[in-house]
């Protein structure tokens, strides 16, 4: 640059022109290459490893330092196995995250934490974040603890089919809640018209379900895992797996609250890769018998219960937490058949799969 400095006066005017646009040619593309570079994470540094770019930084799989959060759980169930396995053998704390549970009751409360910041993370079924996102809530689902429905339809015990419903309660949970959607959509399935041909009864969770079979309310109910080993215990009939009926679903999901995913992704990255390696342990035969000791402890069950509970969720366990994403549509068209959406909502607005482990 000096040396064209000093020359600029006996050049003529028509080469000076051609050469200050060249000049300027090089220096916007040498500015685009750095912008380009500045914005590529990884692909930005050198083979050497030189110094970090701004979003290399943002794309960090786990937090710098041990990381405190809090976990919103609706409910104590065999399904949150893979959390109290990644907590029991530190597969949180090898991502730097310190994983404290919080036990809410029901699902809304949880999303409520969650809109709010008291939670980063949290369990919830699908068609509660479906709604928040409808209504402007800034969240996303961003993986599930089980891909399908761990649900069973239990009947009173002079309930032969379905059919026998006929002009009986049914006990389910707050309209429009996860567990009231795949009710409706069992006895519709079985030619039953929801509060016409069965009325429908809010009972709240499954121990207010389960009481009402009990006292007679109802004749029908939809019950998960640990309560529906109570329910064999008092001899109800197991009439449905949900999960036989209903091919695709996601059930206890994991949703992340939006300023964390765009601040501190580093969160989610680390606590999606612990939640991998609980559900590979689990999975592996060899670790059975470690499994049922930390279920039984967590779920204060006895050896035969934990074995049935495990038995159960087994196959419904998610590796790496992947959604079912056939599961993710018929949720959001259910959602939306119900009339429960305040507006239209895509799918890439309510989920984010950036964060399953590699």
């Amino acid at each position: 640059m000096m040396e064209l400095t000093k020359t600029t006066a006996a050049v003529p005017a028509q080469a000076f022109k051609t050469g200050a646009k060249r000049a300027l040619t090089l220096l916007a593309c040498t500015a685009l290459f750095a912008a380009v570079a500045g914005c590529g994470g990884k692909a930005a540094t050198s083979g050497s490893g030189a110094s970090e770019s701004a979003g290399t930084a943002a794309a960090k799989t786990m937090p710098d330092q041990l990381t405190t959060i809090k976990l919103g759980l609706p409910s104590k169930n065999m399904s949150y196995l893979p959390i109290y396995v990644a907590q029991k053998k530190g597969f949180y704390k090898k991502n730097n995250l310190e994983v404290n549970l919080d036990y809410v009751k029901g699902g809304v409360l949880a999303l409520r934490g969650l809109q709010t910041g008291d939670y980063p993370i949290i369990s919830t079924l699908p068609e509660s974040v479906i709604t928040g996102v409808a209504e402007g809530a800034n969240v996303k689902l961003i993986g599930t603890l089980d891909d399908k429905s761990m649900y069973s339809i239990y009947v009173a015990k002079d309930i032969k089919s379905a059919a026998d419903l006929k002009g009986k309660n049914a006990a389910s949970n707050v309209p429009g809640n996860g567990t009231d959607i795949q009710l409706q959509y069992w006895l519709k399935k079985n030619g039953l018209e929801p509060n016409k041909d069965v009325r429908i009864i809010n009972s709240g969770e499954n121990a207010g379900r389960l009481q009402a079979l009990q006292t007679n309310q109802a004749a029908v109910t939809i019950l998960s895992q640990p309560t529906d080993l109570k329910a064999d215990e008092l001899g109800f009939t197991k009439l449905s797996l949900m999960r036989d009926e209903l091919k695709t679903y996601n059930h206890n999901m994991l949703a992340a609250n939006g300023d964390i995913i765009k601040n501190k992704p580093e969160i989610v990255y680390g606590f999606m890769a612990g939640q991998a390696e609980a559900v590979k342990f689990i999975k592996d035969p060899a670790n059975r018998q470690e499994i049922l000791k930390i279920a039984m402890g967590e779920l204060e069950m006895s050896q035969q219960d934990a074995e049935k509970s495990l038995d159960f969720v087994m196959p419904g366990l998610a590796d790496k937490g992947k959604m079912n994403m056939e599961g993710m549509k018929w949720a959001i068209d259910t959602v939306k058949a119900t009339g429960a959406l305040a507006k239209e909502v895509s799918l890439d607005k309510i989920v984010d799969e950036r964060f399953y482990a590699k």
